[in-house]
């Protein structure tokens, strides 16, 4: 296989991780609400449609995230990009499930969802910063000890 073929192969995998992680935790946040929301409600089973359209809008708005560069783990700020994404996914989510009808046509429940997935994204772009302030600190802790080792 060619370097370049690898190169642009090894690209592709990186953003389909990266849109596979934050999909799972997307669903994830939805399907906690969901299930605390059926658990109050009295209920103890889900409905399955409403847990599929769950993990088709993580994984689309995933892909639209990607597409559009606008990934939660390249933020380095929270600046008027950050918040429109944010904001954007809070509200294609709770149009989502307004629409699936997940919250029983509540629209306080829908609203209070919308927030919370709002409140999830911030939350989810401060571990990604923190992540990354982290693994540099680390790289350049081995670049260190390298240079010092090189040096002796």
């Amino acid at each position: 296989m060619s370097k370049k073929l690898w190169a642009l192969m090894e690209r592709w995998l990186t953003i389909k991780i990266g849109v596979e992680v934050r999909c799972c935790l997307s669903f994830f946040l939805m399907l906690f609400f969901y299930c605390v929301y059926r658990l109050l409600g009295g209920a103890v089973e889900a409905n399955i449609w409403h847990i599929a359209e769950m993990i088709a809008v993580a994984y689309l708005f995933g892909w639209v995230q990607a597409l559009l560069h606008a990934d939660y783990d390249e933020m380095d700020r929270l600046g008027g990009k950050e918040w429109a994404v944010i904001i954007a996914s809070g509200i294609v989510y709770g149009l989502t499930a307004w629409i699936g009808g997940w919250f029983d046509e509540s629209m306080a429940v829908t609203l209070l969802f919308l927030v919370y997935m709002i409140a999830c994204g911030l939350c989810t772009l401060l571990i990604y910063y923190i992540k990354r302030s982290i693994d540099a600190k680390l790289l350049n802790d081995d670049l260190k000890e390298f240079q010092q080792r090189t040096n002796d």
